[in-house]
């Protein structure tokens, strides 16, 4: 049986936020390049560069790879202090909502996981057509943190009483694609400008990629034609 014969089992959705279910990348993208510039004298294009290069990982985790033995906590503070204030204003689109009701009337759950920080996450879509949302949440003592990959799929499980095995995990960045592999959960890329089929693929061979959101209702279509 192939991975998309069992497509039938898949009983939970998980997406991706950033660049997969709201067009913020781009955006977050400019803002982290001025300040890796005006911090560490990155050129504003490569520093642009390095961030999509890296994205999927949190802000602060992607400095201290950028920037190893720099200190990097104070710049990662600034964009999040600037993120609080542009999240303010950003909404789902109601054809993504839509989607996302549609499917959730068809029984199946919806769910979010990201490396936004927790408290972002859970104020964007506590009105959204979705069964829940995680973000992320830093390790400090006495809790281990919170991050996408194996700790959301955990605890997905657990809040779901449901195997991983029906999980279907949708990204845009090659990351996702990296964490949906290790954690056994199967993926979709999300095609943007970002990121090419081939950036997919070097990432982990054999990633399937859709164009759009849409194209994932294909996959229970083509399941409920074969039988």
């Amino acid at each position: 049986m192939t991975a998309d014969a069992a497509s039938a089992e898949i009983k939970v959705l998980v997406f991706d936020l950033d660049g997969t279910l709201v067009p913020t990348m781009e955006d977050y993208a400019d803002h982290a390049a001025q300040l890796m510039e005006e911090a560490f004298g990155t050129p504003f294009v490569q520093a642009r560069r390095s961030y999509f290069a890296t994205s999927g990982l949190p802000f602060e985790r992607q400095l201290r790879q950028l920037y190893p033995g720099q200190e990097t906590d104070s710049v990662a503070e600034r964009f999040e202090a600037w993120k609080d204030g542009y999240l303010s204003g950003i909404a789902i689109s109601p054809a993504v909502a839509n989607l996302l009701e549609g499917w959730r009337n068809e029984g199946l759950l919806v769910a979010i996981s990201s490396n936004n920080l927790e408290v972002y996450v859970e104020r964007l879509a506590q009105d959204w057509p979705v069964d829940c949302a995680f973000g992320y949440r830093a390790a400090c003592e006495g809790d281990p943190g919170f991050a996408k990959g194996e700790a959301h799929f955990a605890a997905l499980e657990k809040r779901f009483g449901i195997s991983r095995s029906a999980f279907l995990f949708t990204g845009d960045s090659p990351n996702d694609a990296q964490i949906a592999a290790a954690a056994g959960v199967r993926f979709r890329a999300l095609l943007t400008d970002a990121f090419c089929a081939d950036d997919f693929e070097k990432a982990v061979s054999g990633t399937r990629t859709i164009s759009s959101l849409a194209e994932i209702g294909g996959i229970f279509a083509t399941v409920m034609a074969n039988g």
